[in-house]
């Protein structure tokens, strides 16, 4: 007995004896199918198509809305816990420099040391040269120019009155007739339209007049004063001195500053500010004035 798989592989195909050849080796026709235009389309736009396209439109716009409602929310969270915090941790980093040195000097160096670097032989070109030494730059002495005689030049005349001196005046010629003898008026001692000429102390180009020097140097001679401020400093009384004067002009503007310096033993030496010389009944108004002015003031008086 002869075993045959068929096409199909169903199983294997059995051939008895009896059968014809024809038969072994044709096998047996298959079902033809149906043709594609036999068979009916699936309905179109059915019920239960149309309900599930709906839902998923409907899931997909639930999903978008929960998305952007989760990230409203995130939002919102965070920016209430930002005001809650009054924006701490917001500050800017502050990058502080290091205290220690960046690079330290090693106690030994290294590197290569030439030798013979000392000897002189190398500051020499050729033999019997001596090294440059370096250039010294000496301050330059001024000398001031002094005229010939050692003394200020004086100053060069006028040109008029040059003009003057050089004229000569006119003779008057003498008559030869004799006239009455006039009697000369009488000239007084000292006439009422001339006066002795006074000597003013003029300042210089250079300074003020030796007067006004000496007046300076002498300071105020007696009489009373006022005290104005008691200070430290010498140089805060005339600062204190100054700024009063510039404040109160009318009562201090005629007035000369003295410092007069005071050793009060434990409590140091102070300088008190004085204003004078001013007789007695002075002192008391101009002090007067200067406490209507909320201003400290003492009459002192003179020193006996």
């Amino acid at each position: 007995m002869h075993v045959r798989r068929s096409p199909s592989g169903d199983g294997p195909t059995i051939y008895r004896p009896n059968e014809s050849v024809a038969v072994r080796l044709d096998p047996p026709p298959r079902p033809v199918a149906h043709e594609p235009d036999s068979i009916p389309p699936p309905p179109r736009d059915s019920l239960l198509m149309r309900v599930n396209r709906r839902r998923g439109q409907i899931l997909t716009v639930m999903v978008s809305v929960a998305a952007v409602a989760s990230f409203g929310s995130v939002v919102w969270w965070a920016h209430n816990q930002d005001v809650k915090a009054g924006g701490r941790g917001l500050e800017p980093l502050v990058v502080q420099a290091p205290t220690t040195p960046a690079r330290i000097k090693p106690e030994n160096a290294g590197g290569l040391v030439p030798p013979n670097q000392d000897k002189e032989v190398f500051n020499r070109i050729s033999p019997g040269t001596v090294p440059a030494q370096p250039e010294k730059l000496l301050p330059v002495a001024v000398t001031p120019k002094l005229p010939p005689n050692g003394l200020p030049l004086p100053a060069a005349p006028k040109e008029t009155e040059t003009a003057a001196t050089r004229t000569p005046t006119p003779l008057q010629p003498v008559s030869t007739t004799t006239a009455p003898a006039i009697a000369e008026p009488k000239v007084p001692a000292n006439p009422p339209n001339m006066q002795p000429a006074t000597t003013t102390p003029t300042t210089t180009e250079s300074g003020p007049s030796i007067a006004s020097l000496i007046e300076n140097m002498s300071g105020p001679t007696g009489g009373w004063r006022i005290q104005v401020a008691s200070v430290k400093n010498e140089d805060v009384a005339k600062s204190t001195w100054a700024r009063l004067q510039s404040a109160h002009g009318e009562q201090l503007s005629k007035l000369r500053m003295q410092a007069v310096r005071v050793d009060l033993g434990d409590r140091g030496v102070w300088y008190r500010v004085q204003a004078g010389p001013l007789d007695e009944k002075q002192a008391h108004s101009v002090c007067a004035s200067l406490k209507a002015r909320k201003a400290d003031c003492v009459s002192v008086p003179p020193a006996r």
